[in-house]
């Protein structure tokens, strides 16, 4: 039997999407809420696709962006035309997310919600349980290390070329999902020598990428250090959990470099019973067993009333508690801990 060609999944896709665009009045291309180098790139990157193949399409930008995405936009996207808006109009015909498929990680749930028609989804991490009703189509290459590639393989497969700004934010979008290409596919480096070979340079990326740690994160990595709860052993790996405020990504990497396989961060608002949780794991345990943290987060986003998802080896969930009178890492350790230990020993 012949393997159905992923390329023709994405030109069906592609075709769909133009389609949709030029059948809508008013569209808007957004990505998650603190959206990082990937989503910025994605988001920029698909604008500047659909306005090649169509000049005259208007399409507004919503992004708020993190710290390392909002240096990677004021040092590579500093052209008036990608300038975008930190609020969505009251009426969307067609609203694009790229980077997530979770419009919970979208709409910002203080602010007033937009009248929204049709939704198209983007997106490299694992399947969602369930999607909007709103969404109309939607492609989830869960293979691409990246949201980037996606796009990439956007221009390639319509034979266009992305300009020199977008080139770069792409490479970013690459290079940080990957870290620094430690997670890179064979496919991965195909699509970033696409992009080398518009004749940029990956240093130029990467001195824009740097940053100096502030003292706040610098005290939540050590906070999250010092209030590790406890310690688990599954078979030889080692399974940590710990909490701080902020910066639970940046606490969670720190404990994967003090020596933990599996570090979980937990972050919790007592007035609203609204938690968040970041999760790493290291590559080898990644390639030895079936965890996927992506596929845990999202089982624990939708047990309490939130969402989740992400990568194998990287991921994150949200959600609500609702038994008052529990401790909230109480109500929810043994609820990972009891995923990790099914996915680890299912190797």
């Amino acid at each position: 039997m012949n393997e159905i060609n992923p390329n023709l999944t994405i030109r069906k896709f592609i075709s769909d999407l133009i389609r949709s665009v030029k059948n809508s009045s008013s569209i808007v291309i957004t990505g998650h809420n603190n959206a990082d180098p990937d989503a910025l790139a994605s988001v920029i990157g698909l604008k500047e696709f659909l306005t090649q193949i169509n000049p005259g399409t208007k399409i507004e930008i919503v992004l708020n962006l993190n710290k390392i995405a909002d240096k990677v936009y004021k040092e590579i996207l500093s052209d008036p035309k990608w300038k975008f808006s930190k609020k969505f109009p009251e009426n969307i015909d067609l609203l694009i997310i790229v980077d997530t498929s979770d419009l919970g990680m979208v709409i910002n749930k203080e602010k007033t919600t937009p009248k929204i028609q049709n939704i198209i989804i983007i997106d490299h991490h694992v399947d969602p349980i369930k999607l909007d009703d709103r969404v109309k189509r939607s492609l989830i290459l869960s293979d691409c290390s990246s949201t980037a590639e996606i796009i990439i393989k956007f221009y390639q497969i319509q034979e266009l070329i992305p300009n020199r700004d977008i080139v770069l934010a792409l490479l970013a979008g690459i290079i940080t999902d990957t870290g620094h290409f430690r997670y890179a596919t064979k496919e991965t480096l195909d699509n970033a020598k696409f992009l080398l070979e518009t004749g940029v340079s990956i240093s130029e990326v990467t001195e824009k990428l740097s940053k100096k740690m502030a003292r706040s994160e610098k005290i939540a990595r050590i906070k999250g250090a010092n209030r590790i709860q406890k310690i688990y052993y599954v078979h030889d790996y080692i399974i940590v959990f710990s909490h701080v405020s902020s910066y639970e990504a940046s606490a969670c990497k720190a404990l994967i470099d003090l020596g933990a396989d599996v570090s979980f961060i937990i972050s919790y608002v007592p007035k609203t019973h609204e938690f968040r949780i970041s999760s790493r794991a290291r590559g080898n345990l990644i390639r030895e067993t079936s965890l996927h943290l992506g596929e845990i987060m999202k089982i624990i986003g939708e047990k309490f009333n939130g969402s989740g998802g992400g990568h194998d080896g990287a991921a994150g969930s949200y959600g609500i508690l609702n038994n008052e009178n529990k401790d909230y890492m109480t109500e929810l350790v043994p609820e990972i801990l009891k995923l990790v230990k099914k996915e680890i020993e299912n190797k």
